[in-house]
C-alpha cells in the first residue's frame, strides 16, 4: 500500500517539473484558400455546373478534386449530390464503382443544397416543358 502513493508522488513531481508551451495564434492564415474558394467557379455562380466524361481509372474522387478542389465546398455532400444525380454512372449507386465512358452531370452549389435539403430548384432538370414532372404511371391491373 505504500508503494503506490510513492509512485504517485513521483509521477507528480515529474509532470510539474516538464516544461509548458503554450501555442498563440494569430490573424487565421490559411495559405490563401479563402481567396480561392471564393472566386471558384462554383462558388461565383451558384447555378454553375458542369459535364464530365469518365476516364479509365479515374475515381470519382479525381474528379471532384478537379472540379470542386479549392471551392471550400463539403466534399462528402458533394460525392452525395454527384451520385444521387447520376445513378446511371456508378454500380448500385456505390461512389466507388465508377463506370469509364459515362458522362456526369456535375451539380452546381443551387442543386446540391436542393438535394441536401430536399427541396425542389427552381431549375430542377426533372421538369419538363408541359410543367408536369417526370414521373412513372402505371395502368391496368
Amino acid at each position: 500500500m505504500f508503494v503506490i502513493p510513492c509512485l504517485f508522488t513521483i509521477a507528480m513531481n515529474t509532470a510539474i517539473a516538464e516544461p509548458i508551451v503554450v501555442l498563440t495564434y494569430g490573424a487565421r492564415d490559411n495559405g490563401g484558400v479563402e481567396n480561392a474558394a471564393s472566386s471558384h467557379p462554383f462558388r461565383v455562380d451558384p447555378d454553375y455546373s458542369e459535364t464530365h466524361e469518365v476516364a479509365p481509372n479515374e475515381t470519382l474522387g479525381h474528379i471532384m478534386n478537379d472540379y470542386y478542389g479549392g471551392s471550400g465546398m463539403n466534399m462528402k455532400f458533394v460525392e452525395m449530390a454527384i451520385v444521387q444525380v447520376n445513378r446511371h454512372a456508378f454500380v448500385r449507386g456505390n461512389p466507388n464503382f465508377l463506370y469509364a465512358k459515362k458522362t456526369i452531370r456535375l451539380p452546381s452549389l443551387n442543386q446540391i443544397k436542393a438535394l441536401v435539403t430536399g427541396e425542389k430548384p427552381e431549375n430542377s432538370p426533372s421538369q419538363s416543358g408541359s410543367g408536369r414532372t417526370n414521373e412513372i404511371y402505371f395502368f391496368g391491373g
